[in-house]
């Protein structure tokens, strides 16, 4: 599938932070032919700043402001491309019915909380999340669950044991689905 066959303007992927949308997204977007728009980056491009920086700065909710305001950006971009975004855009409630528009295909990348423990620990330009990572990502899944629900998924990928390429074939497949 190229960018001439996507029948998607923006693909999304969303997921909690170590679920791979950076990874998965720069992949996908590459077998697709269409450009990656980071979040992280985005961030780091708009305020010169980690979100770990913004977090410890400014605080958890001025970050999370800050990347439902990115997200939106990204969508209000004509396209086509894939998106990974930050795991706190599925709060805003703006941010759930923009990722439900017309011509956005959601992929959800899920893990559970020891497999996005461990990979948070590698990941420095991420905001610390107290002395159980494995409790705080327990706690953010079952908090987001219907948020993520909410934004209507074209596909949900279980990405514990799945190799990168796989995950990447997978959503590649899912986004053979004609738009609604």
């Amino acid at each position: 599938m190229t960018a001439s066959r996507i029948p998607w303007r923006h693909v999304v992927l969303v997921g909690l932070m170590g679920s791979g949308k950076t990874t998965v997204g720069e992949r996908l977007a590459a077998r697709l032919g269409v450009a990656f728009v980071d979040s992280d980056t985005q961030l780091e491009r708009a305020t010169g700043r980690t979100g770990r920086a913004i977090a410890g700065e400014d605080g958890v909710p001025a970050l999370q402001a800050i990347e439902a305001g990115l997200l939106l950006d990204a969508l209000a971009a004509s396209g086509p491309d894939v998106v990974a975004a930050a795991a706190s855009v599925v709060d805003e409630s703006r941010c759930r019915l923009a990722l439900r528009e017309p011509g956005i295909a959601v992929i959800r990348l899920r893990a559970r909380p020891a497999t996005l423990a461990a990979r948070h620990a590698r990941g420095a330009h991420r905001r610390p999340l107290g002395p159980d990572p494995v409790a705080a990502f327990a706690t953010q899944s079952r908090a987001r669950a219907a948020r993520f629900a909410a934004v209507r998924p074209l596909t949900t990928l279980d990405v514990d044991a799945m190799p990168v390429d796989a995950v990447v074939e997978a959503a590649a497949a899912a986004l053979r689905t004609p738009p609604p």
